[in-house]
């Protein structure tokens, strides 16, 4: 394994570093306010320290020919466990670039908020890997699952005026794909109504073992 490449430090992004303790140096890639969260307000880190060494490195960053650069991201929403505000780069965009064909990707699981900056940033790439967590702003709220929006969540949803779909839709990057969509969201399912607005407005739906070739 190469490195692994952190986003930001919600627990269900980072909570798979416990499962390659076996590995004997990891390479790890996150913004020094991600490791300051994982260090001392959920002390994942020093706890994986006594399993494996671990080098340190923040952006920019260059892995098997492939350069990855951050953006941070506005955000208002720091993690759970998290004893202090939630600071800009604490949650993170990364375009990944490749140094010989020169063809780049944007990643970006979690979307807070949609600014003409991030516009700016991912102009110009082949490819846009986005947050689809939930469909509608009160998703959560109408399934009875949590108290919480979407956007209180740290996600732009997907629908309506001011979602990601209508934003996508103008976009001209030439692919455009949903990821890390939440298990309540109806764009899972390939006959929905939501799917197929989704496929009409030219952005694809992720899946287990998805190979992207730019």
């Amino acid at each position: 394994m190469a490195a692994v490449v952190l986003t930001d430090g919600e627990m269900d992004h980072v909570g798979g570093l416990l499962s390659l303790r076996e590995e004997k140096n990891l390479r790890l890639i996150c913004k020094q306010s991600v490791k300051r969260l994982l260090t001392s307000d959920f002390p994942l880190l020093p706890t994986f320290e006594k399993y494996c060494r671990i080098h340190y490195q923040t952006f920019p960053a260059q892995i098997a020919g492939i350069h990855i650069s951050a953006f941070g991201l506005a955000t208002e929403k720091a993690p759970r466990y998290s004893r202090h505000r939630a600071q800009r780069d604490e949650v993170v965009g990364l375009r990944l670039e490749s140094i010989r064909h020169k063809r780049s990707c944007i990643y970006l699981p979690g979307l807070p908020a949609i600014t003409p900056k991030l516009e700016a940033w991912l102009a110009d790439c082949d490819c846009l890997i986005v947050d689809g967590t939930f469909w509608s702003e009160r998703e959560m709220i109408s399934l009875g699952l949590s108290r919480r929006t979407a956007r209180d969540m740290g996600h732009v949803p997907i629908h309506g005026p001011h979602g990601s779909l209508e934003w996508l839709r103008r976009l001209t990057v030439r692919r455009k794909i949903y990821t890390h969509i939440n298990n309540s969201n109806p764009i899972l399912s390939k006959t929905s109504r939501e799917r197929k607005l989704v496929e009409q407005a030219g952005v694809e739906v992720s899946y287990d073992g998805m190979e992207i070739h730019l």
